[in-house]
């Protein structure tokens, strides 16, 4: 038969193509054949009916843990975490450095049916120990070791990640930053991700360090030194910024989101470039749960869904060079895709100031396909 698999009668979003319509998807052997309306459904050894349903890219979780670390890591967890929500990609955000990063390789990263990217924390223990600051210690920050290790494994290793948070830099101030970009510059000039959530200075100072293509996540936190200033409004260095090619990452976690920053930032018209989880197994159990539903939160706080289907699809495949690869349903593309359905209810979501906000719509999942291949499906 000319197709193995054919996803029928579905609202194909694909943001990266620019389809917004009623159409039919088929699959051979792992890759996208053919996006039509009417492909005859003899022509497939199988039919999956989308009637009513939304059919796009598998999802990209920008920013989630993938490395097994106590309670922080993902680790045998992953594909449990991922498949139910859409994701079929992921990168990891700096949970590894120099000294543990070839044990998340051979263990995680190597054996996973998910596509695992990663930043490679400017730490050379990563986030092996979460209750100490690691930027306290800047002997573990050698950047010529980092880049090596990025280097040797490019094929993985996307960018530099570094947490500029007051409580995990102590008296070092803005030196872990400045050590990251050094390592990033070493490695040929991959992006630094920098972790924002209250950090020790006001985030200009950070903003003022960063490149185009540098990515500041958590940026929708509501500690000190955020992005609004007293009245509410964007600090200028901030949107100057974005103008220059600096990427903004949700990151939601446990820690980073709050509903009364978001809708303010909304409203001055700054959307997020990426929507990700900063999934960690507490995350999962408390209010981030995963990515189906923190996008859920995003639509309920006035996102329309083709704007955060970008943030999950086209947009983190731009930032990973990988536009041809993943984050679209265009021919020749992996076949991953993410069926769901726009179930309108009454859902309550949280976010990290404990404000509940009362939502009418959620994203579920009915099936996640990956490589062609039906990894997940909602039991009926």
């Amino acid at each position: 038969m000319p197709y193995d698999l054919v996803v029928k009668n579905g609202r194909v979003l694909d943001p990266a193509s620019g389809v917004d319509d009623v159409l039919d998807v088929a699959v051979k052997g792992n890759r996208i054949e053919e996006v039509a309306p009417n492909i005859d459904p003899s022509e497939a050894s199988r039919v999956i009916d989308a009637e009513g349903l939304v059919v796009a890219p598998g999802f990209i979780d920008m920013h989630a843990h993938a490395f097994y670390l106590g309670d922080l890591g993902l680790g045998k967890d992953l594909e449990a975490a991922c498949y139910p929500s859409g994701v079929t990609s992921l990168v990891d955000g700096g949970s590894a450095g120099a000294a543990t990063f070839p044990g998340f390789r051979e263990y995680i990263i190597d054996p996973s049916e998910i596509r695992i990217f990663s930043f490679l924390h400017i730490s050379s223990i990563g986030l092996a120990d979460i209750d100490v600051g690691e930027s306290t210690y800047l002997t573990l920050h050698d950047p010529q070791r980092a880049a090596d290790m990025a280097k040797a494994n490019r094929d993985v290793i996307f960018g530099i990640k570094v947490r500029q948070q007051a409580e995990v830099v102590g008296d070092n101030g803005l030196e872990p930053l400045r050590l990251a970009k050094q390592a990033a510059a070493l490695a040929g000039g991959l992006p630094v991700m920098v972790h924002v959530t209250h950090p020790p200075v006001p985030l200009a100072q950070i903003l003022e360090l960063l490149e185009p293509g540098d990515i500041v996540s958590h940026f929708l936190h509501g500690k000190a030194n955020g992005i609004l200033n007293e009245d509410g409004d964007i600090f200028p260095a901030v949107i100057n910024a974005r103008e220059n090619g600096i990427i903004f990452d949700v990151g939601h976690g446990r820690f980073h989101v709050s509903f009364e920053v978001a809708r303010a930032v909304f409203a001055q018209n700054f959307l997020p470039d990426t929507i990700s989880t900063d999934l960690t197994r507490g995350g999962r159990d408390g209010l981030v749960k995963d990515l189906a539903h923190t996008l859920s939160k995003f639509l309920n706080l006035g996102l329309d869904i083709n704007t955060v289907i970008a943030c999950v699809t086209s947009n983190p495949a731009r930032l990973l060079g990988k536009t041809e690869e993943i984050g679209t349903l265009k021919k020749g593309a992996f076949a991953d895709i993410a069926v769901f359905e726009l179930e309108s209810g009454d859902f309550s979501f949280q976010d990290s100031e404990e404000e509940v906000l009362k939502g009418s719509v959620h994203i579920a999942l009915k099936q996640t396909i990956q490589n062609g291949r039906v990894v997940w499906q909602k039991e009926r």
